[in-house]
């Protein structure tokens, strides 16, 4: 009867010390090392209540996630890097600068940024064509799809 009481008592114990750790955790914001021509798609994270609560922002989130798809391959094939966050801010690393990036408009968007040219930032979900285009004029690589 003992051990049954004893491993509850750990097992609590540990799953307390697991929720504490989270609780007092900082989050690290990922970090994006930038070689080249480089795309950052960033959404806010949203839990499946939120995104059931709000048709609008499943949606998007579902707009959002179908164009990086999409993207993806054409990027590749020009030597564009693509990635996709989810999260309030991310980190920038070009050269020896290290920036951090907390979206001032929407927390919707995509950043695009390429070594020794300001950044540029686009707001609000893009279809596959616009995200492309913006590359194409940007990068001043060939649009491709």
């Amino acid at each position: 009867m003992k051990r049954p009481i004893l491993i509850f008592i750990g097992v609590s114990a540990c799953l307390f010390c697991l929720q504490l750790t989270r609780l007092f955790a900082v989050a690290t914001p990922a970090t994006i090392v930038v070689h080249g021509p480089t795309i950052v798609a960033f959404f806010p994270p949203v839990t499946k209540t939120e995104l059931q609560k709000d048709p609008d922002a499943n949606e998007a989130l579902a707009d959002f996630q179908v164009y990086a798809n999409s993207v993806r391959e054409p990027l590749k094939k020009s030597g564009i890097e693509f990635h996709e966050i989810y999260a309030h801010s991310f980190q920038v690393h070009r050269g020896n600068t290290v920036t951090t990036f907390r979206p001032s408009k929407a927390q919707v968007g995509y950043y695009f940024v390429v070594p020794g040219k300001k950044p540029r930032i686009e707001y609000g979900v893009m279809t596959d064509v616009g995200l492309l285009e913006i590359a194409h004029e940007y990068f001043g690589t060939p649009a491709q799809k």
